[in-house]
C-alpha cells in the first residue's frame, strides 16, 4: 500500500501559488472586459455569456490551486485505486478470513460460494463465513 502524500513546500507552493493567482487573474480580467465594454466595440450577448463561462472555469481552477498551495496541501483527485485500499475499507458485507478485507464488488463468487481474496489471493467460502 503506498504511503500518504506529503505536503508540499518551499518553492513548489510559490510556484502552485503564482500560477493559480494568474489563471484567477486571467478569468477576473475576462469577465470584467467582455461585461463592461460599452459602444461600438461591445461583444453580443452570447458572446458575453460563453466567454464568463470560460473565464468562471479559470477563476475557479485558479483559485483552488492559489488556495491549496498556500496551504501546503497536494493536490489530488480524492480517488483510491483497488491497489490503495487498506484490507476491510470497502466492498459487499464478506471478509476474508485469511486478512480481514472485504471482498471487492467485482469479486467472482461461484454458485458454491467459493470466492479468491482480492487483496491476498487466498479462497474461501463466504457460505462458511
Amino acid at each position: 500500500m503506498p504511503a500518504p502524500e506529503s505536503p508540499i513546500n518551499g518553492p513548489q507552493r510559490f510556484v502552485g501559488a503564482v500560477f493559480g493567482f494568474v489563471f484567477f487573474a486571467i478569468g477576473l480580467l475576462v469577465i470584467g472586459s467582455l461585461w463592461t465594454a460599452h459602444g461600438f466595440g461591445e461583444p453580443p450577448l452570447f458572446f458575453k455569456l460563453f466567454g464568463s463561462l470560460i473565464a468562471l472555469c479559470f477563476v475557479c481552477v485558479g483559485g483552488t490551486v492559489c488556495v491549496t498551495s498556500l496551504k501546503g496541501q497536494p493536490m489530488s483527485s480524492g480517488r483510491v485505486t483497488a491497489a490503495e485500499q487498506a484490507p476491510g475499507t470497502s466492498g459487499t458485507g464478506y471478509v476474508c478470513p485469511a486478512c480481514g478485507a472485504r471482498l471487492g464488488q467485482e469479486a467472482d463468487v461461484s454458485p458454491r460460494g467459493d470466492v479468491k481474496c482480492g487483496y491476498c489471493r487466498k479462497w474461501f467460502n463466504i457460505h462458511d463465513a
